[in-house]
């Protein structure tokens, strides 16, 4: 009996060493998520389950900097309802079973933090009944939802200078991402002025995929310049859309530049033919007198023909030099041919080709080509108009004989 009391009493000094600990659970946590590089109002709530009263409570919020989100003044602050003393010793407090305590801090989450939930640790200090210090550490649960920070990093164009009329332009813009969560579907369109056009269908549009934080994709687009650009920067807007990690879809605009040189281009002004209405056989002087209405000075112009061998001519000057022409000047080329014998009277279209360089003076070393058409009509010569109307005529007596002769022969009969 004496031994069955002696254990009662150690079981019971036990049960009271162990039951005078506090024990704290966090109950409520405000607001439940943080953005990076952001200030907040932390706010939870800490309950004691315990059966026994926590003294000189205070609390540490991430007392050794293991999570991004920090206070912003200091993490240590006494809580607690006072009980015992006066409101001057305010920062002493005692915290009962089944009592709840308001803690608030105001927290800094550090910039470029990942997206994810993160635990901050809550280290809890107080002093126990027989004034012994006790400790306990609690996680609090904050998401931190980044945003999606997306921006133009580099134009690349190949050709590097875009001139008007220029076919098949590549763009590389590069797309970077900066923010701290990841753009998912990213789909990038570039939305033309009048003066660009797509070289192929599609060719406007990318499908990037997803974009990780701190990372950067190529959108690749082809493009076509109208032949009458006018020379200067242009700037194009990109459509960007994509999906949150939360599903939700977002469209935003970004503008990328380009910048547009003048070329020259060439406009027939006039064009004479000598004899005004050639005929099979005749020898032809064809003058054509062209502008430069492009923006540059065009050096070392030419024209010359590009033969067709269906077309009735045999050209003795295939081509003809007309040197320099600043932007507004005419310049005129003679072309001499010869009409084919068996030539079909109608008119042609007699394909040229204008060539020239670029502006040295101002770097421009490209070699210009431009096609253009000109009217040629052959006409039937007199004589082969007179020999038609024998023809016709001969034709005509020989049908009214024929008549004649069937008139003949019904009435006989």
């Amino acid at each position: 009996m004496r031994r069955m009391l002696w254990i009662l009493v150690i079981a019971l000094s036990f049960g009271v060493a162990f039951a005078v600990d506090a024990d704290f659970y966090v109950t409520k946590v405000s607001p439940t998520v943080l953005q990076p590089d952001s200030m907040a109002e932390l706010n939870f709530t800490l309950k004691n389950l315990a059966p026994n009263y926590a003294a000189y409570t205070r609390v540490s919020l991430d007392p050794d900097d293991v999570s991004p989100i920090d206070p912003v003044v200091t993490s240590k602050k006494y809580v607690g309802k006072v009980r015992e003393g006066t409101p001057s010793e305010q920062y002493f407090g005692v915290i009962l079973q089944n009592e709840e305590v308001d803690v608030s801090y105001k927290v800094y989450v550090k910039p470029g933090t990942k997206e994810g939930v993160y635990y901050v640790p809550l280290l809890i200090e107080w002093k126990d009944e027989y004034l012994n210090p006790k400790s306990q550490t609690v996680n609090l649960a904050v998401l931190v939802k980044g945003n999606i920070d997306l921006g133009v990093a580099n134009v690349i164009t190949v050709p590097a200078e875009i001139r008007s009329g220029g076919k098949d332009v590549k763009l590389v813009v590069s797309i970077t991402n900066t923010g701290e969560s990841e753009a998912r579907n990213l789909r990038a369109k570039l939305l033309l002025p009048e003066a660009f056009s797509p070289s192929s269908s599609g060719s406007t549009e990318a499908f990037l995929g997803t974009v990780q934080t701190s990372s950067m994709v190529n959108a690749e687009f082809q493009i076509d310049v109208a032949e009458k650009a006018e020379a200067r920067r242009y700037s194009l807007p990109l459509e960007l859309s994509y999906v949150d990690s939360a599903g939700e879809e977002h469209t935003e605009r970004k503008e990328i530049e380009i910048l547009v040189k003048p070329k020259p281009y060439f406009e027939v002004q006039r064009v004479s033919v000598e004899p005004e209405s050639p005929s099979p056989g005749d020898s032809v002087l064809l003058k054509i007198s062209v502008k430069n209405s492009g923006g540059e000075k065009a050096e070392n112009t030419d024209i010359r023909v590009i033969r067709e061998a269906s077309q009735p001519f045999e050209f003795d000057v295939r081509s003809d030099y007309i040197g320099t022409l600043e932007p507004g000047d005419e310049g005129e080329a003679a072309l001499k041919f010869t009409v084919k014998s068996d030539a079909i009277p109608k008119e042609y279209r007699l394909r040229l080709s204008i060539r020239c360089t670029g502006d040295s003076e101002a770097g421009d070393d490209s070699v210009y080509v431009q096609e253009v058409t000109v009217p040629v009509t052959v006409t039937a010569s007199e004589a082969s108009a007179a020999s038609g109307y024998k023809e016709k005529a001969y034709l005509g007596i020989a049908a009214m004989a024929v008549i004649l002769l069937a008139a003949l022969w019904r009435k006989k009969k």
